[in-house]
């Protein structure tokens, strides 16, 4: 995708791209309606149940981004198989990364969202427990928190609405607080990678876990400081809920390390999306204090 292009250019052009594909892959589409905008744009390829998740600012900091689908569509196939509620792939197409005009996608069931509010701690903790446990039983593993390449990817790029200073800083950050979890070494299995409130969907009377693109190995207390991180939620009744023993020291650097990464993906965001820069400034900021 070239840089630098308009907001509404990007989002034209993927919508194009994942029309274009769906229909040579037999799924028609007269009227796409874009979900969402951000590390991808999401499409719902109306009036056909299938959502098409074309790659838009995760280009940016990793160049596989077809790799990250790929390991995405492998974990939820097995979730969906194990009973775990999970966004399926999308049955009318093969459950693989496609190709169109540049553009990397993959093709989703489209869910109703039933427009409950955010889960309670209760269901944020029991949930991710039980997504544990089935992922436990993955036969095989990724590589460990591949999402914190993403720091020292970004931070090499050349930048616009960042200063010098603030590289360095957050560079500087990452090293130690890297240096930190290291240092708290423990058991590794398999994670959703990105276990946020944002990515337990309502639908049907239910949540659905979905976005399981930064799924990767690594330390349970990452993916719990998804949510134990946000000043919105309690987070020791999320533990409760969780049930199962953690590091409290490791959690906190997870937490940490969840913070910085947020602020990487504002910062990114805010270079295409304008809306998203008071936020990436607030989070930018938060380090700077």
């Amino acid at each position: 995708m070239p840089p630098n292009l308009p907001a509404a250019a990007v989002r034209a052009a993927a919508v194009r791209a994942a029309v274009s594909a769906a229909a040579r892959l037999g799924v028609p589409c007269d009227d796409p309606v874009v979900l969402a905008d951000g590390a991808n744009i999401v499409v719902h390829l109306c009036p056909s149940p299938v959502v098409a998740k074309v790659a838009a600012s995760t280009p940016a900091v990793r160049p596989d981004t077809a790799a990250w689908l790929r390991r995405e569509l492998d974990i939820a196939v097995f979730l969906w198989q194990a009973g775990i509620p999970v966004m399926a792939p999308a049955s009318e197409v093969p459950a693989t990364v496609h190709r169109e005009d540049g553009h990397v996608m993959s093709f989703w069931t489209y869910i109703e969202p039933s427009g409950a509010g955010r889960p309670d701690e209760d269901t944020i903790g029991s949930m991710l427990r039980d997504l544990h446990a089935a992922l436990r039983a993955y036969p095989g593993a990724w590589p460990v928190l591949t999402p914190l390449g993403d720091i020292p990817a970004f931070l090499a790029r050349p930048q616009t609405l960042l200063t010098p200073g603030d590289v360095a800083l957050l560079a500087d950050t990452y090293g130690r607080l890297t240096a930190e979890l290291a240092a708290a070494p423990g058991a590794v299995q398999v994670l959703h990678g990105d276990a946020g409130i944002g990515n337990l969907m309502p639908a049907d009377g239910r949540r659905v876990w979905h976005d399981f693109e930064d799924t990767c190995s690594g330390p349970v207390e990452w993916d719990l400081a998804a949510t134990t991180a946000s000043p919105r939620l309690d987070a020791s009744r999320i533990l409760a809920a969780y049930g199962v023993p953690v590091d409290k020291a490791r959690l906190r650097v997870c937490e940490r390390l969840r913070r910085l990464h947020l602020t990487i993906w504002y910062a990114l965001y805010a270079e295409r999306l304008p809306g998203c820069r008071q936020r990436a400034a607030e989070l930018l900021q938060s380090w700077r204090a």
